[in-house]
């Protein structure tokens, strides 16, 4: 087609056709890729790739979705609408295990980590996946594969000082199946997408035993866990590892009255909140969710949410300004920070609540792979 425009008398100059193909979005340019030779090799290019990404997120910048995954499917809805607009074949196999999942580790300019297996203990193998492009790499097996006992936590998140996409692995090796505690420090690796390869981290780490959820923020991985679930009442944790130095720090808490328990720790518009419950597992259940200043001082109470179904998972911030969480009915509710309104979701789809991401964006990275 393209090569007919010219005989034709409808040539269009090449630095034209990039600055068209520029505007147009993700879906669009896959399908310009079958038209001809040219067009296939420009869309595929590593430099229009990061192009086409930064002036995509100017174009499109409120074109944000919500990833929902269900065994071996990939459900995409609108983060403004709530409506499901498409969905998406896994590459992956999970097993049939009801407890096993495709587990989001986490998502960044629209590159989706995951680690399939069960899950509170993600499996050895973890994958790098753009699902716009339908294209995944598989990372390197870890450091620490061997035949002992042990349970991973992942994070993924990118790097900006280095320019790199990186991925945290910490293994525990915990003294029972039951995973009741940790008496020696766990062992940390962290791999790099530039480099294709895993690097073992040698730090001083607490023995915190931290739950399978991560966030992400601004360079810096956070976790929230407890030294031992024998004590009582449990004694939570907020743990960070900064990329920047490479150093695991444990962050203070607000203070919160009993009997509230902390559920989560997220991140939105830079900031950091704490999420806690004061009646988890109960039909009316209320949510504070604490604010970390911008000087990481201390935590200001930021929203009192009413849970009239309770609380079977929080799930975090759009970017459309929304903080999501499921009821125990597994029904999708938004907490609007505006409004402060609560409303109830009927998506008509299941989803495993290890695998939900709510930052989800389109891009044609890993297009060049």
């Amino acid at each position: 087609m393209a090569e007919q425009m010219i005989h034709s008398g409808y040539y269009l100059p090449p630095e034209l056709v990039i600055d068209i193909f520029l505007r147009l979005p993700v879906k669009t340019l896959i399908r310009c890729t079958s038209v001809c030779k040219s067009w296939y090799a420009l869309i595929r290019n590593p430099n229009f790739v990061a192009s086409h990404f930064n002036s995509n997120c100017q174009i499109y910048h409120d074109n944000h979705y919500i990833l929902f995954g269900d065994a071996n499917l990939c459900h995409v809805v609108c983060d403004i609408t709530f409506k499901l607009l498409y969905s998406i074949q896994s590459p992956f196999t999970v097993s049939p295990n009801r407890k096993s999942s495709l587990n989001f580790v986490g998502s960044c300019n629209g590159l989706l980590c995951l680690a399939p297996g069960l899950e509170y203990n993600l499996g050895d193998d973890v994958y790098i996946w753009n699902p716009s492009v339908r294209t995944h790499k598989k990372l390197p097996p870890s450091r620490f594969s061997d035949d002992r006992r042990k349970v991973s936590r992942v994070g993924f998140g990118f790097h900006e000082l280095s320019n790199d996409y990186k991925v945290i692995r910490i293994v525990y090796f915990p003294e029972s199946c039951s995973f009741q505690s940790v008496d020696v420090a766990p062992l940390v690796e962290v791999y790099s997408l530039r480099s294709d390869s895993w690097k073992i981290v040698s730090t001083e780490v607490t023995p915190i035993v931290t739950q399978s959820a991560v966030t992400y923020n601004d360079g810096v991985f956070y976790w929230m866990g407890f030294k031992s679930i024998r004590d009582d009442p449990l004694e939570y944790y907020i743990m960070s590892y900064d990329l920047d130095d490479g150093k695991f720090r444990e962050i203070e808490q607000p203070s919160v009255d009993f009997p509230f328990s902390l559920l989560a720790v997220k991140a939105f518009s830079g900031s950091l909140f704490a999420v806690y419950s004061k009646f988890f597992g109960g039909q009316n259940d209320i949510l504070v969710l604490w604010r970390m200043d911008e000087f990481n001082r201390g935590w200001m109470k930021a929203y009192t949410i009413q849970c009239n179904r309770g609380v079977w998972v929080t799930l975090g911030f759009t970017r459309s300004g929304k903080f999501l969480f499921a009821n125990l009915e597994k029904r999708l509710v938004s907490f609007d920070l505006e409004s402060l309104e609560t409303e109830v979701h009927d998506l008509g789809i299941a989803f495993n609540r290890s695998a939900v991401d709510v930052n989800y964006m389109e891009s044609l990275l890993f297009f060049d792979h």
